[in-house]
């Protein structure tokens, strides 16, 4: 296939993928997590919303249950977000209001207000879905920001690279599948203290699995899709 048109059809994919006219489906993404002995269940839930989309994440973790919403534009990048997670007494929003993304609320019980400039790589929070459409594309690399909730990069605004790995064929739930394998990292000299890897399914870029190690001495964690629910 020459490249003008590989281009052309990766550029159609995305287009079905995300134009609100092609993809007015309501659907449920399930994924199961196992870090050592702990288990989490995140049940994602994306509805159009306008040119993108509304999220819901429940994350039933055990110490409690963490809530995320998100708007997002129709490239999956982030608009609007809100957390909360009662076990840690912490309640966070954040939305793009002109040239800055503004962080309000609560953690320990001391207030929360803070600024970041909205230029610059882009505000992606839920990257596990968000990177899809960079699956898709023919680019080798690229460059988001994200806010951190726990950690060194707590209530900051980070900067993560993502790199392309080789295709793999994996099986998820006894099926194979065809996937894109990204390596996400923090940037520049931070990039040894955390990575992790992430497969995409190569026909739509859907998520289906992360394999590293959510804390610094942890245990290596993976999650899983095991459910997918149009409805």
């Amino acid at each position: 296939m020459n490249n003008a048109l590989k281009i052309s059809c990766i550029l159609l994919v995305l287009a079905v993928l995300f134009c609100p006219a092609a993809r007015l489906v309501a659907e449920t993404l399930t994924y199961r997590e196992v870090e050592g002995a702990a288990v989490a269940t995140h049940v994602l839930s994306l509805r159009p919303d306008g040119t993108g989309f509304s999220v819901e994440l429940a994350t039933t973790l055990p110490t409690g249950t963490v809530r995320q919403t998100f708007r997002t534009a129709a490239d999956l990048t982030t608009l609007e977000w809100t957390f909360s997670d009662p076990a840690r007494r912490m309640e966070l929003a954040a939305a793009v209001q002109g040239s800055d993304i503004v962080l309000a609320g609560s953690f320990q019980g001391k207030k929360v207000a803070r600024k970041f400039p909205a230029a610059g790589a882009p505000w992606n929070q839920l990257f596990q879905v968000g990177l899809g459409p960079f699956a898709l594309s023919a680019r080798e690399s690229f460059q988001f920001r994200s806010i951190g909730t726990q950690g060194p990069g707590e209530l900051k605004i980070g900067k993560f690279s993502v790199t392309r790995k080789a295709a793999e064929t994996i099986a998820i739930s006894g099926m194979k599948h065809g996937t894109v394998r990204l390596r996400i990292s923090l940037s520049g000299l931070l990039s040894v203290f955390w990575h992790g890897d992430y497969w995409y399914r190569a026909t739509d870029g859907r998520f289906l699995r992360y394999r590293g190690k959510n804390r610094s001495g942890g245990p290596v964690a993976v999650s899983e899709l095991v459910g997918e629910t149009a409805e």
